[in-house]
């Protein structure tokens, strides 16, 4: 496995860009150079995902940031590495130590809480969404610039924004900041299949109320799918039909392609 670093054409990227690489690039070499029977060491640190650095310059074009904070650095590695949630105390411990010596500062530990749990990545938080037209809306992140971007958005009614208080739901800072990392996201195109928690040892936030109040805020209808290990991936779009006589047949779930 190798990386390919993007090539920095028009855009000059942040020192923060080249720290994080030199960071991933150590691991890499790390990784490749040890010895295979150490692999499964507790001190061994998963090589990073070949579409890191990829997603890390598309993060830091639109969301430009030059010094993290500890918490802020820890949520960058985990979103880019989810694996590396699982990785154990001492893994972490030398990921922190190569992080200083690139230049990056101290990395803050996933299971402390963190004082600004309301932030998304890079430091920004969501302020305001406004409808654009029938299929996009305009987002505003605050953080070290002020960042506005037009993404898709459904047909369906703005739920208002700022949140504002329910009797039946809370809205903790630690759940701003995740409804910050699904709007970041989603305003970079990706699919969103994990974001990792601000403190991993602190209460579970709900899944299925973070994506049901993602949707309300940008006019999107949602619908859960119970998902197991024999789920096969026609499932999720296609629905099986009894016919008269017990034929079983399969039908499209949706009226629209995805």
């Amino acid at each position: 496995m190798s990386f390919d670093i993007p090539t920095q054409r028009a855009v000059t990227l942040p020192p923060l860009y080249s720290k994080l690489c030199d960071l991933m690039l150590t691991t890499q070499y790390a990784s490749e150079s040890r010895h295979a029977l150490e692999v499964v060491s507790k001190t061994s640190i998963p090589p990073f995902p070949q579409t890191a650095l990829t997603k890390l310059r598309a993060l830091i074009q639109l969301f430009p940031a030059y010094k993290l904070k500890p918490s802020q650095l820890a949520r960058l590695l985990l979103t880019l590495h989810p694996i590396l949630v699982y990785s154990a105390v001492q893994a972490w411990a030398i990921l922190g130590r190569q992080a200083e010596e690139v230049g990056l500062g101290e990395l803050g530990s996933p299971s402390v809480v963190s004082s600004d749990g309301c932030t998304g990545l890079l430091g920004y938080s969501i302020s305001s969404i406004d409808r654009v037209s029938e299929t996009t809306a305009r987002l505003t992140f605050d953080g070290p610039s002020c960042v506005q971007i037009v993404v898709p958005a459904g047909p369906l009614c703005f739920h208002p924004f700022p949140l504002t208080g329910r009797p039946d739901l809370q809205f903790t800072p630690r759940f701003i900041g995740l409804l910050t990392c699904f709007m970041q996201a989603h305003a970079l195109g990706w699919d969103i299949s994990l974001v990792p928690p601000a403190a991993l040892s602190s209460a579970s936030t709900s899944t299925s109320t973070l994506v049901k109040v993602f949707g309300d805020l940008l006019g999107y209808d949602t619908e859960v799918l119970h998902m197991y290990k024999e789920l096969g991936g026609r499932e999720l779009y296609m629905r099986r039909r009894i016919e008269k006589g017990g034929a079983t047949t399969w039908e499209p779930r949706y009226d629209y392609p995805f």
